[in-house]
């Protein structure tokens, strides 16, 4: 009986120790992503954008979420930029989202497509924005880039091109053999 009571003591002492241990990294965590959110708001526009980029590369979910959700939604157009160009090293599909016609060929090309066209990422190069797409209108590869804060795709007979609107939503239009569809990507 003795060592069972013992044993309980032992497991109920390791588990104190854990929950401390625990309650010390959620600590240090916060702190961390305080500090680099102090950062994100520093009066030197320098400061700021090494902020995020930092943020945006952490290995830490919360630090890179954090960072999209700040770099999307800031005013800054040069720290939407630098997020939208770091959110394709980790995108390797988009999905575009087709918008109703303006005439009946519009609308049936909206229709062969099924009203959604997925898009492979590959290759992104953060340096270039460059990357290559796959069955973006067919089984080719096709070509992306990502420059400021827009984004074109082509492939055979279609291309798109979008800009990044006032949040995580890129808005623009797909064109296929001459028919123009208003498009929309959500990148979150």
């Amino acid at each position: 009986m003795r060592r069972i009571v013992l044993a309980c003591v032992l497991a109920l002492a390791a588990t104190a120790a854990q929950a401390q241990s625990l309650e010390q990294q959620v600590h240090k965590q916060a702190n961390e992503l305080a500090k680099a959110k102090q950062l994100l708001n520093h009066a030197d526009v320098n400061v700021r954008s090494a902020a995020l980029s930092n943020m945006l590369q952490s290995k830490d979910t919360a630090m890179r979420e954090l960072a999209y959700a700040v770099g999307f939604s800031s005013a800054d157009d040069v720290a939407r930029a630098i997020t939208l160009s770091h959110r394709f090293n980790e995108t390797q599909l988009l999905r575009v989202e087709l918008g109703e016609g303006d005439d009946r060929n519009a609308n049936r090309l909206r229709e062969s497509l099924g009203g959604v066209l997925n898009v492979q990422v590959r290759g992104y190069d953060e340096h270039n924005g460059r990357f290559e797409v796959r069955q973006f209108s067919g089984s080719h590869n096709g070509v992306g880039e990502v420059a400021g804060l827009q984004v074109t795709l082509s492939q055979n007979a279609c291309s798109a091109k979008f800009e990044l609107d006032d949040s995580s939503l890129l808005r623009g239009n797909v064109v296929c053999g001459g028919i123009s569809l208003p498009a929309t990507i959500d990148l979150f």
